[in-house]
């Protein structure tokens, strides 16, 4: 089993990675553009996969979401098991039956669908994050959230998509050759290629509720919301399921990072909402994956806002549906009661 994250290198996509480990998978590559992030980040999952005694590959992969070759490139690597430091670190390849697909300079549509590996699970996690007023925000802004959020991850979540669609179907055209070898062989290999798989959304829960200073990044995170809803409707069929996870504000060397620039409005407004612990985060986002859920939220505020938005999701269950129907027309109330306050808060900071 594959489970590829985009963008692992540290902070919320390092945590899911560690997380991921506990489940024993076979192989988890780590996709990022930093490439001594990406060693750094290796190296705190070998120590993860020592201690836990997890029999699994750690495969680290540079990648730009803002740049099509590199994304192209990546997603080859992805594909042949390939990473940066192999040559480095043989020690940590403990599948070494597709060492010898390293080398093969071959292009997607050429690649034996037999001799490649199986992405099951796509965790999409990478964002470029500018917070300000919009004003004061530089086309270069804009620029970067475009081709980063929205671009790359569309451009990846396509290729993995195609890739889930046709691994599909070469099952089906197994059965069939088996089937005609030997009628009496009940054998299927089925087992041997999981169908269909499951790409995760890390997104924000200011794409439920936007604020004040996020103009460029929850635009881009309510366009991926709005993409992966319609995605879902399309692929579920094929056995592909779309989970958005909505989240708060994680402590994150990011998180630091954007609160330098961060608006005091901005700030107070935030401070409606707990921020999390990284690793506590990526633990109840495995847990809520492994429950069947599509659509995750941590805190309170978060199942608020899951419930305000009911008639955009299918419930997960009947306990789901019931409580949307009965507490929206409250939780309408409770919301206006919120964006009062934060108007007060803007109007009293300006």
């Amino acid at each position: 089993m594959i489970k590829n994250l985009i963008c692992g290198s540290e902070g919320f996509g390092l945590s899911l990675a560690k997380k991921i480990l506990h489940e024993k998978p076979h192989t988890v590559s780590i996709l990022a553009r930093n490439v001594n992030k990406l060693e750094k980040a290796k190296n705190i999952l070998i120590n993860e996969v020592t201690k836990k005694g997890v029999n699994a590959r750690i495969n680290i992969i540079q990648c730009n979401l803002a740049l099509k070759e590199s994304i192209n490139e990546a997603f080859d690597n992805v594909l042949m098991n390939k990473s940066l430091d192999e040559n480095e670190d043989e020690s940590n390849n403990i599948h070494e039956n597709n060492i010898n697909l390293v080398n093969k300079k071959i292009q997607n549509d050429e690649l034996n669908p037999n001799n490649i590996n199986n992405i099951d699970v796509l965790i999409c996690n990478a964002a470029y994050v500018s917070t300000n007023e919009n004003e004061k925000l530089q086309l270069s802004d804009l620029l970067n959230t475009i081709n980063t959020n929205i671009y790359g991850n569309i451009n990846f979540i396509s290729k993995v998509v195609l890739h889930m669609k046709n691994k599909k179907v070469v099952i089906k055209n197994e059965q069939i050759q088996s089937n005609e070898k030997d009628k009496n062989n009940k054998i299927s290999k089925q087992n041997e290629r999981p169908r269909g798989g499951m790409i995760v959304f890390i997104n924000s829960e200011g794409a439920l509720y936007p604020i004040y200073g996020y103009s460029y990044y929850l635009m881009s995170k309510s366009c991926m919301w709005v993409y992966n809803n319609i995605l879902d409707q399309e692929l579920k069929h094929f056995n592909i399921h779309i989970v958005n996870a909505f989240l708060p504000s994680i402590e994150t060397p990011g998180y630091a990072q954007e609160n330098l620039t961060k608006p005091l409005i901005t700030k107070k407004i935030e401070a409606m909402t707990a921020t999390l612990n990284s690793d506590y985060s990526a633990k109840k986002v495995i847990e809520k994956i492994k429950q069947g859920k599509k659509f995750i939220t941590l805190d309170i505020n978060g199942f608020f806002l899951s419930i305000l938005h009911s008639g955009y999701r299918n419930p997960d269950c009947y306990f789901d549906y019931l409580m949307s129907v009965s507490f929206f027309g409250f939780l309408v109330f409770v919301s206006s009661l919120y964006k009062v306050y934060i108007e007060y808060i803007i109007y009293t900071n300006k």
